[in-house]
């Protein structure tokens, strides 16, 4: 049995459980109740958070548990280099809200999808990225996320594990299908005050309990287990430059890589993923957007303090079970043959916090748990609905898509649950580097993609689409190449067999699959027909002053019909002027018979009440609201809400003078960040 299941709860551990719990269930039913009853209400929370809420959510929305497992085990098992993933992602949350964000709100989209729909045309793009986005959630977001908070709830609740899992994926579902994006945005905003309270007290404690900073440098090197000093091999033994962020020529964490391949995975995730832009898109106006990308970027510098650095000190108090390196010593230990570097953050938080304060850091990883679920949920049912459900139902309702929003949501509630075994027989740190390997193998082309479109209307469909597709082939072929080999528990350059090309460090490739990826974009876009420039009006960075707006790109019907002629005429929407009665025409007996049930219905009785149920949690109960349908454009599909942007208002917003603070703010915090890289860089490599 693993080492710490024995840990039992005090009842002020359980009793502030319970009080987090009703405290979650409140700002998710007062939430539930704001920008229900609209497509825009319920995707992008009306437009209308202030950059407290859209900052504190973007950062709730990284930080899953899957952070507190992967980053404290990675610094128990190596040294802080680790960290150097989150100030990266510092320096990319200004990208996002100075070069991204301005193009997506003036082009109005609900989805990234949606915004490729608008700048290259065609359908082809769009049903990739669609599915792939899907995918992506499904298999490696929510199973990263579910396979660390199994091993939290495993080691510290001893709790069962589907019943537990299980659980927390039906109330963070509750959360995303009552309320939409309001409600999680709410519920990662309370959730992000408890995850940096009760991450700061653990650190404290920690710090106080190892003798300080200096202690960790002085105590880590020998924080060996009882095992590895008895073996042969390096295994399990820390870094030689476990106290450096900087470490230009490792095998593992090379800085260059990281500088440049982790770049490229971050304009993927920061700047094109639904679940990022997604919260930034839901501000009232672009300076509350860029003002949330500080306080995401400010709250980003906190894992190398409250993170990293405990799972070092981790290893330190614990060294026999987090520093195992004998595969059958680490079985009976966790129950993985891997290592147990990442049981650190449960260790310390059943051995170290007193009673109650214990209750609140298992509310934390709760927490992180819910917010990075509930995200996934509501920005894959916006996906779903806008860019799937709507090409087969263009003139739906908004009560349909609302509804099929929510359905959607519970679909990937049951495709999660029949994840758990997969995840369970992952065995620990393996899933966690092939989650990794899968961003460095797909993001790379979707990256070129969104970078070049933004920056270069000359890129058209036809290169943005076999970018996409010469990167997809390459990045698969590498991934089954490098997967067909079984890894080792300990990897050592001089004990590992594989091929150099397979052993070629995945951020490197990263860099390598953007470049290809890039000049194929680019070489076959310059090959080809170039889209019309009334087309693209606003589309791009340098064209965000034009105050024409983009016509939609005509596209014949059909399913992957690509861009490659655009008509000199406008092509007139089929539905463009149709009545509420010509869109009845076109609905099926059963979809009359649906909202004749909302229309009407007897005022008591069972049916009643079942109905006014079903009305409330679909967000339906302004009646006004059944009557509405979509527009053919699905440029702008369904926004009522009043904060549309315009570019009258993007230019007045570049050169206000709260941008030009939020400006001078993003200079500081780089500046941050390179002093924090300069200060906790080894000094033997600062002499080299």
């Amino acid at each position: 049995m693993v080492a710490i299941i024995g840990t039992t709860l005090h009842w002020s551990d359980i009793l502030v459980l319970l009080l987090y719990f009703l405290l979650i269930l409140g700002f998710g039913i007062w939430s539930s109740c704001k920008n229900r009853g609209s497509v825009g209400g319920y995707f992008l929370a009306g437009r209308s958070m202030n950059f407290i809420l859209v900052g504190a959510s973007l950062f709730a929305s990284n930080i899953g548990s899957g952070h507190f497992i992967g980053l404290s085990g990675s610094g128990a098992s190596s040294g802080i280099a680790v960290a150097d993933f989150e100030l990266g992602a510092v320096h990319w949350l200004m990208v996002l809200g100075w070069l991204f964000v301005p193009v997506y709100m003036k082009a109005e989209v609900f989805t990234m999808p949606q915004y490729i729909k608008m700048r290259y045309g065609g359908e082809r793009i769009r049903v990739y990225l669609t599915c792939l986005a899907l995918m992506l959630s499904i298999f490696t977001k929510i199973s990263v996320d579910l396979y660390s908070g199994a091993i939290f709830l495993q080691q510290a609740l001893n709790w069962n594990l589907y019943a537990s899992v299980i659980v927390l994926v039906l109330l963070a579902a509750f959360f995303t299908v009552g309320g939409g994006l309001t409600a999680v945005i709410w519920t990662d905003f309370i959730q992000t005050v408890i995850m940096v309270i009760s991450a700061f007290i653990l650190m404290i404690i920690s710090f106080i309990r190892v003798g300080g900073m200096q202690q960790i440098r002085n105590l880590f090197p020998y924080a060996l287990a009882y095992t590895t000093l008895h073996n042969t091999t390096e295994c399990g033994v820390p870094n030689e430059y476990y106290f450096s962020l900087i470490r230009p020529f490792d095998a593992d964490l090379p800085w260059f890589g990281i500088v440049f391949g982790h770049g490229v995975m971050c304009i993927w995730y920061w700047c094109s993923d639904q679940v990022i832009v997604q919260r930034a898109l839901a501000a009232k106006n672009l300076t509350h957007a860029r003002a949330g990308c500080l306080v995401a970027g400010i709250l980003k510098l906190l894992p190398l303090f409250l993170i990293v650095f405990p799972g070092m000190i981790a290893r330190i108090l614990f060294p026999d079970e987090i520093g195992c390196a004998d595969p059958d010593v680490c079985y009976q230990v966790c129950r993985s043959r891997n290592g147990c570097s990442d049981i650190a953050y449960p260790l310390l938080v059943l051995r170290l916090m007193p009673n109650a304060i214990r209750g609140l850091t298992l509310a934390c990883m709760i927490a992180a748990l819910m917010s990075s679920l509930t995200s996934i949920f509501n920005s894959s049912s916006t996906i779903f609905t806008i860019d799937i459900w709507q090409r087969f139902r263009r003139n739906a309702h908004d009560w349909e898509l609302m509804i099929v929003g929510r359905v959607f949501v519970m679909i990937l509630v049951g495709i999660s649950i029949l994840w758990i075994p997969v995840i369970r027989a992952a065995q620990g740190a393996r899933l966690f580097d092939y989650i990794q390997a899968v961003s460095s193998f797909l993001a790379p082309p979707v990256a070129a993609c969104y970078l070049l479109g933004i920056l270069w209307k000359r890129i058209n469909e036809e290169g943005a689409f076999w970018g996409l597709i010469s990167g997809l082939f390459i990045g698969v072929f590498r991934f089954i190449w490098e997967y067909s080999y079984t890894a080792m528990p300990c990897q050592l350059d001089h004990l590992d067999k594989r091929p150099s090309v397979v052993r070629f460090n995945y951020l490197y490739f990263s860099v390598l699959l953007f470049i290809i990826s890039g000049i194929v974009t680019i070489v076959v876009s310059l090959l080809t027909k170039p889209i019309p420039e009334k087309y693209i009006f606003g589309l791009t960075i340098f064209d965000l002053d034009n105050p024409e707006k983009a016509i939609e790109i005509p596209t014949r019907p059909g399913c992957m019909h690509k861009a490659n002629t655009y008509y000199d005429e406008e092509q007139p929407c089929p539905f463009e002027n149709s009545s509420s009665n010509h869109i009845d025409q076109h609905l099926t007996e059963t979809e009359k018979k649906a909202l004749h049930f909302f229309e009407t219905g007897d005022s008591m009785g069972i049916v009643f009440y079942l109905k006014t149920a079903f009305v409330w949690i679909c967000g339906l109960e302004k009646p006004d609201k059944l009557d509405g349908q979509s527009t053919c454009s699905d440029s702008h599909p369904h926004d009522n809400t009043s904060n549309r942007r315009n570019s009258t208002s993007i230019r007045e917003e570049h050169v206000s003078s709260w941008h030009k603070k939020c400006s001078y703010v993003a200079i500081i915090m780089l500046a941050i960040c390179a002093f924090i890289w300069a200060f906790f860089t080894d000094y033997r490599i600062r002499l080299n």
